[in-house]
């Protein structure tokens, strides 16, 4: 299975992963479901900044270009946001094992992501054991917003079904539970306007199927602090067809807390590509 055709696949993964919207303690619920999104998309205007954590692990399987393989995942991301500033790091480490035409091969590619303004840097190495390398390019709007994980939580929640579950803590804040029933349509929508293009098969509304989503919004200001999600995906064009099943869990928390991004020194001479898309 071409390997660089499977990362591309992957990238799909992400963008699905971007949409994906503690211990129980038991607490009464005391406001309605149609209270709960009304708070949480009044929410926006109140967050600064915010730390976040995502983990995603999941499989693929089937054929590419004739050719049989399967692809186990892991994905791990974790950094800090500055919406005011319009700023973002991010570092995330993914793990694939692939099995294709009786050969097996496990990689590991770390990257590192900053997002200043106007520019952007990404730091990774070429292959493993080589030396990072970073690229920079020009951030536009329609980019910065394909990245935001904390808005894009809350834009998943127009046109959707919310049910409030129970009350649960996480990090130590109280928050409501609820189940998440989103417009398909507007799921499928947004994946294409974020990831289509780059895509080696092209997503359906039938691509995304047994999707559910938990989210946890805290009581007091209804800010989005953990999501969980579980989804299968499938691509069919021609004889070829892939079907993988993935779960991502999310965290957000130290909401407007006073953070600095500073680029490292290694990206400071990083080779400029032009836009970056």
């Amino acid at each position: 299975m071409n390997k660089v055709a499977i990362l591309v696949i992957l990238v799909l993964l992400v963008g699905i992963a971007a949409a994906a919207c503690g211990g129980g303690d038991g607490g009464s619920v005391d406001i309605t479901d149609q209270e709960l999104i009304e708070g949480i998309l009044a929410s926006v205007d109140a967050q600064e900044t915010s730390r976040f954590e995502m983990d995603l692990d999941g499989g693929l399987k089937g054929t590419m270009e004739g050719e049989y393989g399967e692809i186990d995942l892991i994905m791990d991301c974790d950094g800090v946001i500055d919406m005011v500033d319009r700023e973002m790091q991010a570092d995330m480490s993914t793990t694939m094992k692939i099995s294709a035409e009786g050969e097996q091969d496990e990689m590991t590619i770390p990257m590192r992501m900053y997002f200043l303004g106007d520019m952007g840097y990404m730091g990774a190495p070429e292959g493993p054991g080589q030396p990072e390398e970073w690229i920079k390019g020009d951030m536009s709007q329609e980019l910065w917003e394909s990245q935001q994980l904390l808005s894009q939580q809350i834009d998943f929640l127009r046109g959707a079904e919310v049910r409030i579950l129970r009350t649960e803590s996480v990090k130590g804040t109280p928050c409501y539970v609820a189940e998440i029933s989103p417009d398909m349509d507007a799921l499928y929508e947004m994946i294409r306007s974020q990831v289509g293009g780059a895509l080696v098969f092209e997503p359906t509304k039938d691509s995304i199927s047994d999707y559910s989503a938990t989210g946890w919004y805290a009581k007091d200001t209804y800010f989005p602090m953990r999501s969980y999600v579980e989804y299968e995906v499938t691509f069919e064009e021609g004889g070829d067809r892939l079907t993988g099943r993935y779960t991502v869990d999310m965290l957000f928390y130290d909401y407007n807390e006073p953070v600095s991004i500073q680029l490292p020194p290694e990206a400071e001479d990083a080779l400029y590509i032009g836009p970056l898309t």
